[in-house]
């Protein structure tokens, strides 16, 4: 089997011919991260034209990153590939970012309980093409049949239990965007973190994909206790991109209602997985973070991110 790079810097005709399997390599996505500066390379079948295998860099100042703004992108894969002929796509779009300027390429691959056998195949390819790796920590919980309250610990099920028993879980539409951001960075304020997208950012990516951010509150009728703005990351999960719970309340700690009645609604839309984010701050594991996502369920995954210099 014989294949070939297809290189194009055009967005809109990838966006005509492409399926992806994520979100974060949609076009209109990478649009989004920015308008300019990005090169497509599709690993082609030389017989029937096909795609086996694409991966979309932004280009500036030397450096090709995949992505650029966004918590993964890395290469997709559409049928199965070899170790070898996947070292082999990697070499050639490296040795094409070089004659266009490139000095440094950065890949961000999804966490790795997303797919592990993908994972290996891509951690391998790129390690033997003397790329170097660092990771970050992330927490996924499976949905596998188990009812949430099974999945956590005592704790949290008596908090659990205890919001149930006084806020109500809703799945509200975009009309509450600005009052659930403006809520969620309040909460973050009150923790002296901040949002990684504005609100004008965040407006556009739901105009720009309507079906797949989700937006879900735990409160009254008169006050919001916790929120979540989450993002279908692709058929199969679930991301938190962000949720928060008030500081009033961390006695009974709302946010635990409001991941289990996400949790409710991705069983009932069988999904696989929910991805709760990253566990790391300023490069350093939050323990106290990492140790609430367990709590709650969430299985720890690697989270890699590969690294080369150009000669």
């Amino acid at each position: 089997m014989k294949f070939y790079i297809h290189h194009t810097a055009e967005l809109g005709s990838f966006k005509k011919t492409r399926i992806v399997n994520f979100l974060f390599n949609h076009p209109t996505h990478l649009q989004l991260q920015s308008v300019t500066g990005w090169h497509v390379f599709e690993y082609r079948d030389k017989k029937t034209d096909k795609v086996w295998a694409c991966i979309s860099f932004h280009l500036k100042a030397g450096e090709a990153r995949c992505p650029l703004r966004a918590p993964f992108g890395s290469i997709e894969l559409y049928r199965k590939l070899d170790e070898d002929y996947l070292a082999q796509f990697i070499i050639q779009v490296e040795e094409q970012l070089g004659k266009l300027g490139a000095k440094k390429i950065v890949i961000r691959n999804a966490p790795e309980l997303y797919n592990e056998e993908q994972s290996k195949l891509l951690k391998k390819a790129l390690l033997k093409s003397e790329f170097e790796s660092s990771e970050e920590v992330s927490s996924v919980i499976h949905l596998d049949g188990k009812p949430f309250e099974k999945k956590i610990k005592i704790s949290e099920r008596q908090k659990l239990k205890k919001a149930a028993s006084m806020f109500r879980f809703t799945k509200v539409n975009k009309s509450e965007l600005i009052e659930l951001y403006k809520f969620i960075a309040t909460c973050r304020k009150e923790r002296q973190q901040s949002l990684s997208m504005t609100l004008i950012e965040l407006k556009k990516l739901v105009t720009a994909f309507p079906d797949s951010v989700l937006f879900f509150k735990v409160g009254t009728v008169e006050e919001t206790t916790a929120a979540a703005i989450v993002i279908r990351v692709s058929k199969e999960v679930l991301y938190t991109f962000y949720y928060a719970h008030a500081k009033a309340h961390n006695r009974i700690s709302p946010v635990v209602f409001l991941i289990s009645g996400i949790y409710d609604f991705a069983v009932e839309h069988k999904y696989k997985m929910i991805d709760l984010g990253t566990s790391m701050i300023d490069r350093q594991i939050n323990r106290s973070l990492l140790h609430f996502k367990k709590s709650i369920g969430g299985v720890t995954t690697r989270k890699l991110t590969f690294t080369k210099l150009l000669l």
